[in-house]
């Protein structure tokens, strides 16, 4: 993990919110029509096909009850009362905690049918009383089983990523990283007009590349590992990979179709990339670049079972 600072990449963008979002994300990427819509403040919003509409409230505090959720400071609205004043009668209403009271939780319905994050509590009568909103039936609380810790949050998303059939392997905090800096950049985004809220959405087509990343990085480790080079050497064919995007976009296409005219089932990599360097087609570039740009072409990513190809 140390080696490929996916610790530090991770940590950068990580707030218990954004690790809220990112188990929403996670869990609910593939469902038709699925947008996220995230805020600068603890706030961020849902959208999917069937008119599903949720406005959600993340409070990542060590001590949250209902009493909390009702408190009013000068000149402000409860917690509640912003969470239920967003959107029409037809959306529903989320609050997200690690922590929440067990008085008040012995007294709520927990029920494992929540669209979103499968398992939510309900509010009983007594408690929708104390609320007193004619929204109060569109309210649930979410409980979650990671807390604002850095670490407790990364080992349970890059376990639900594993069950949700993300290849992450060792690399789970990359994919984590770029999801927590692309949930951190839409939060910043400043809404001027009606037209820029899409500049807060979160969808699939944002979501899929970075988990494929991961992906496509795993398998790159994995055939590299078959030619049986050095660990210098190694090193050196990844630094030439990380220049492709730059410096050999058009050798790549190169590579590419080359790769596209051969029997990938059926012919090893190591033979498959040895019979490249043969043909002295990329002759003008080192033999460490020329490897990194065979391992990376995507049509060598035929073993993946990536997520655009999933059922």
């Amino acid at each position: 993990m140390a080696n490929d600072n996916g610790g530090a990449i991770a940590q950068k963008g990580f707030t218990y919110q954004n690790a809220v979002i990112s188990l929403v994300a996670i869990r609910n990427y593939q469902k038709p029509g699925f947008q996220i819509f995230v805020e600068a403040d603890d706030d961020f919003e849902i959208v999917s096909d069937n008119n599903y509409h949720a406005y959600i409230q993340v409070k990542g505090h060590k001590r949250v009850s209902l009493k909390t959720l009702l408190r009013k400071s000068t000149g402000k609205k409860s917690i509640l009362e912003k969470n239920l004043g967003s959107g029409d009668n037809s959306a529903l209403h989320k609050i997200v905690v690690y922590n929440f009271s067990d008085k008040d939780l012995n007294l709520m319905q927990e029920i494992d049918t929540d669209e979103i994050f499968c398992k939510a509590y309900l509010f009983s009568k007594e408690q929708m009383a104390m609320i007193s909103h004619p929204r109060s039936q569109t309210l649930s609380l979410i409980k979650t089983d990671f807390n604002s810790d850095f670490s407790a949050a990364t080992k349970y998303l890059i376990g639900e990523m594993t069950a949700e059939g993300i290849s992450v392997d060792k690399k789970g905090q990359i994919a984590l990283g770029e999801l927590w800096q692309l949930i951190l950049q839409k939060s910043e985004k400043e809404i001027q007009s009606s037209d820029d809220r899409e500049l807060k959405k979160i969808t699939a087509n944002d979501l899929i590349p970075i988990f494929e990343k991961v992906a496509a990085l795993e398998l790159f480790d994995e055939i590299l590992s078959k030619f049986g080079f050095s660990l210098f050497r190694n090193k050196k064919i990844k630094l030439e990979k990380s220049k492709i995007i730059l410096q050999y976009t058009t050798e790549k296409a190169v590579a590419l179709k080359w790769l596209g005219n051969c029997d990938l089932e059926n012919t090893n990599e190591v033979d498959l990339i040895r019979n490249f360097l043969t043909t002295g087609i990329l002759h003008g570039l080192d033999e460490n670049t020329v490897y990194a740009i065979c391992i990376s072409a995507p049509s060598l990513q035929f073993k993946c079972n990536t997520l655009t190809t999933r059922p």
